[in-house]
Protein backbone atom coordinates (compact mmCIF):
# COMPACT_ATOMS: atom_id res chain seq x y z
CA UNK A 1 0.00 0.00 0.00
CA UNK A 2 0.94 3.12 -0.48
CA UNK A 3 1.11 6.09 1.92
CA UNK A 4 -1.48 8.27 0.78
CA UNK A 5 -3.35 8.59 3.53
CA UNK A 6 -7.18 9.65 4.24
CA UNK A 7 -7.97 11.18 6.99
CA UNK A 8 -11.56 12.40 8.88
CA UNK A 9 -11.55 14.45 11.92
CA UNK A 10 -13.93 13.51 14.72
CA UNK A 11 -16.79 16.11 14.50
CA UNK A 12 -20.42 16.62 15.23
CA UNK A 13 -22.81 13.60 16.14
CA UNK A 14 -19.81 11.27 15.53
CA UNK A 15 -17.23 12.08 18.01
CA UNK A 16 -14.65 10.05 16.14
CA UNK A 17 -13.20 9.61 13.22
CA UNK A 18 -9.99 7.47 11.44
CA UNK A 19 -7.06 7.47 9.27
CA UNK A 20 -6.37 5.09 6.51
CA UNK A 21 -3.56 4.44 3.78
CA UNK A 22 -5.70 3.87 1.07
CA UNK A 23 -2.75 3.17 -1.37
CA UNK A 24 -3.02 2.53 -4.91
CA UNK A 25 -6.92 1.88 -5.07
CA UNK A 26 -9.83 3.90 -5.98
CA UNK A 27 -11.05 6.04 -3.26
CA UNK A 28 -14.72 7.45 -3.21
CA UNK A 29 -15.26 9.59 -0.27
CA UNK A 30 -18.55 10.11 1.02
CA UNK A 31 -20.09 12.17 3.61
CA UNK A 32 -19.09 10.21 6.64
CA UNK A 33 -17.37 7.77 5.50
CA UNK A 34 -14.69 6.29 2.54
CA UNK A 35 -14.64 3.37 0.29
CA UNK A 36 -11.48 1.75 -0.99
CA UNK A 37 -11.73 -0.72 -4.04
CA UNK A 38 -9.96 -2.79 -6.80
CA UNK A 39 -12.24 -3.40 -9.11
CA UNK A 40 -13.88 -7.09 -9.60
CA UNK A 41 -11.32 -7.89 -6.38
CA UNK A 42 -12.74 -6.21 -3.78
CA UNK A 43 -13.78 -2.89 -1.92
CA UNK A 44 -13.47 -1.96 1.78
CA UNK A 45 -15.90 0.83 3.66
CA UNK A 46 -14.97 2.62 6.43
CA UNK A 47 -18.15 5.03 8.11
CA UNK A 48 -17.96 6.56 11.46
CA UNK A 49 -21.51 6.62 13.63
CA UNK A 50 -22.25 8.11 16.73
CA UNK A 51 -23.92 6.21 19.81
CA UNK A 52 -24.07 5.96 23.57
CA UNK A 53 -21.53 3.78 24.26
CA UNK A 54 -20.64 4.61 27.65
CA UNK A 55 -24.11 2.83 28.52
CA UNK A 56 -24.48 -0.58 26.32
CA UNK A 57 -20.73 -0.41 24.65
CA UNK A 58 -20.92 -4.00 23.65
CA UNK A 59 -24.45 -4.42 22.67
CA UNK A 60 -24.44 -1.62 20.23
CA UNK A 61 -21.04 -2.65 18.61
CA UNK A 62 -22.29 -6.04 18.45
CA UNK A 63 -25.83 -4.99 16.83
CA UNK A 64 -24.05 -3.07 14.51
CA UNK A 65 -21.80 -5.73 13.20
CA UNK A 66 -25.14 -8.02 13.01
CA UNK A 67 -27.32 -5.30 11.19
CA UNK A 68 -24.52 -5.17 8.64
CA UNK A 69 -24.69 -8.88 7.80
CA UNK A 70 -28.32 -9.11 7.30
CA UNK A 71 -28.37 -10.72 11.12
CA UNK A 72 -25.59 -12.91 11.34
CA UNK A 73 -24.03 -13.82 14.46
CA UNK A 74 -21.50 -11.36 15.80
CA UNK A 75 -18.17 -12.25 17.70
CA UNK A 76 -15.98 -10.38 19.84
CA UNK A 77 -12.48 -8.63 18.29
CA UNK A 78 -9.98 -7.14 20.28
CA UNK A 79 -7.20 -4.99 18.10
CA UNK A 80 -4.69 -2.44 19.18
CA UNK A 81 -6.35 0.77 21.04
CA UNK A 82 -10.04 -0.58 19.73
CA UNK A 83 -12.13 -3.54 20.48
CA UNK A 84 -15.72 -4.28 18.92
CA UNK A 85 -17.64 -7.35 16.98
CA UNK A 86 -17.32 -8.97 13.50
CA UNK A 87 -19.97 -10.48 11.56
CA UNK A 88 -19.40 -12.28 8.44
CA UNK A 89 -21.78 -13.41 5.94
CA UNK A 90 -21.99 -14.77 2.33
CA UNK A 91 -23.68 -13.25 -0.99
CA UNK A 92 -24.48 -13.38 -4.77
CA UNK A 93 -21.36 -12.40 -6.82
CA UNK A 94 -19.04 -10.63 -7.47
CA UNK A 95 -18.53 -9.18 -4.37
CA UNK A 96 -19.87 -12.36 -2.09
CA UNK A 97 -17.48 -12.56 0.66
CA UNK A 98 -18.46 -10.00 2.98
CA UNK A 99 -16.95 -9.45 6.73
CA UNK A 100 -17.82 -6.60 9.03
CA UNK A 101 -15.89 -4.82 12.01
CA UNK A 102 -17.65 -2.24 14.28
CA UNK A 103 -15.24 -1.32 16.67
CA UNK A 104 -14.29 1.61 19.41
CA UNK A 105 -11.85 3.17 20.78
CA UNK A 106 -11.04 1.74 24.44
CA UNK A 107 -11.30 5.02 25.69
CA UNK A 108 -14.75 4.49 27.15
CA UNK A 109 -15.63 8.30 26.96
CA UNK A 110 -15.88 8.72 23.29
CA UNK A 111 -19.77 8.17 22.24
CA UNK A 112 -18.64 7.00 18.61
CA UNK A 113 -17.66 3.67 17.09
CA UNK A 114 -16.34 2.71 13.45
CA UNK A 115 -17.92 0.39 10.93
CA UNK A 116 -15.45 -1.12 8.40
CA UNK A 117 -17.40 -3.29 5.66
CA UNK A 118 -15.10 -5.43 3.43
CA UNK A 119 -16.75 -7.37 0.13
CA UNK A 120 -14.48 -9.33 -1.65
CA UNK A 121 -14.70 -11.68 -4.62
CA UNK A 122 -12.50 -14.26 -2.83
CA UNK A 123 -12.68 -15.04 1.25
CA UNK A 124 -8.95 -13.60 1.37
CA UNK A 125 -7.96 -10.25 0.13
CA UNK A 126 -4.88 -8.90 1.56
CA UNK A 127 -5.50 -5.54 0.30
CA UNK A 128 -7.97 -5.35 3.14
CA UNK A 129 -5.50 -6.77 5.37
CA UNK A 130 -2.98 -3.57 4.40
CA UNK A 131 -6.01 -1.49 4.70
CA UNK A 132 -6.93 -2.64 8.45
CA UNK A 133 -3.43 -2.83 9.44
CA UNK A 134 -3.04 1.29 8.78
CA UNK A 135 -6.50 1.84 10.19
CA UNK A 136 -6.03 4.59 13.22
CA UNK A 137 -9.32 5.33 15.22
CA UNK A 138 -9.18 9.50 15.92
CA UNK A 139 -10.76 11.16 18.52
CA UNK A 140 -10.89 14.54 19.81
CA UNK A 141 -8.29 12.95 22.85
CA UNK A 142 -5.61 12.07 20.35
CA UNK A 143 -5.61 8.80 17.86
CA UNK A 144 -5.72 4.80 18.73
CA UNK A 145 -2.36 2.99 18.28
CA UNK A 146 -2.13 1.09 14.91
CA UNK A 147 -4.64 -1.74 14.48
CA UNK A 148 -1.68 -4.36 13.35
CA UNK A 149 -3.64 -7.64 14.31
CA UNK A 150 -7.41 -8.61 13.72
CA UNK A 151 -9.23 -11.96 14.23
Amino acid sequence: MGALPYRLLPRGAAPVGFSIATGALEVTALPGRVRCAEPRVGELEVAVFGAALIIDRDGILAAKASEATGGRPAVPVTLPGASGYRAEMVTDPPLRYVHVFAIAPDDLGVDGGVLVTIRSAHPEWPAAEELLGSLRILTRRGITPANESHA
